[in-house]
């Protein structure tokens, strides 16, 4: 008897799918599409500073593959001196510094100290690849699929966006296991409108993603006997 491949889901609000999408994203339909068991650790807003501690908290050898899909967040331009407070795990104080850190950050747009002190990547390139290189790391013997970040319809975004994704890119060349599936491009050229808003993607978007990542695992991914 064939054994289930068992996937683990690192990612943001486009991993998990907006509420009236939740349950029908693409990891619970590639699970359908390849008779797969999922645990889709995706969450809103979330970094790959949360998805580090998803990973410590959820990842256990029987995994075949982990998917990650970071970007959207980590690539968002934000005032230089904001402090960045987790996501996951949640507790009363972190929600609490949650909302006096979207207070301080409006003051700081408000008062011009964006424009006077500068901006930065909520989380800075040079971090975002060390936390997925820590991920790939520890992960052991796991395949590893490295997802784009789609494009952005706030166009300003786009260029970090495609910085971010490039890094994908760079360390899945650099690594055996570690395969990307390259999507900006499709999102960017395509008629069909896979979004709902701006940042977040449709239940078309989502079919999208997971029709090509079908075909990248039954064609690439080994799973453990």
């Amino acid at each position: 008897m064939r054994k289930k491949p068992k996937i683990l889901f690192l990612g943001d609000c486009n991993t998990l799918g907006t509420p009236e999408i939740q349950g029908h994203a693409y990891p619970e339909k590639l699970a359908r599409h390849i008779d797969a068991d999922i645990l889709n650790c995706g969450h809103t807003m979330s970094t790959t500073r949360e998805g580090l501690e998803y990973f410590k908290a959820k990842f256990d050898p029987s995994i075949d593959t982990i998917c990650i899909q970071y970007g959207l967040v980590d690539s968002w331009q934000t005032f230089k001196y904001s402090p960045y407070v987790l996501y996951y795990p949640d507790s009363k104080r972190r929600k609490i510094g949650r909302k006096l850190t979207k207070k301080f950050k409006k003051l700081c747009k408000k008062l011009g100290l964006n424009k006077l002190i500068g901006t930065h990547n909520v989380v800075p390139l040079k971090e975002y690849i060390q936390n997925i290189l820590t991920i790939m790391q520890k992960a052991g013997n796991c395949s590893i699929i490295l997802i784009d970040t789609a494009p952005n319809k706030d166009k300003t975004r786009n260029q970090d966006i495609e910085n971010y994704n490039l890094a994908l890119s760079e360390l899945a060349a650099q690594h055996a296991t570690v395969f990307k599936l390259s999507i900006y491009k499709d999102f960017a050229t395509t008629q069909q409108d896979h979004y709902i808003d701006p940042n977040h993607l449709s239940l078309e978007g989502h079919q999208f993603i997971a029709d090509r990542l079908t075909k990248l695992i039954q064609a690439d991914i080994p799973t453990h006997d």
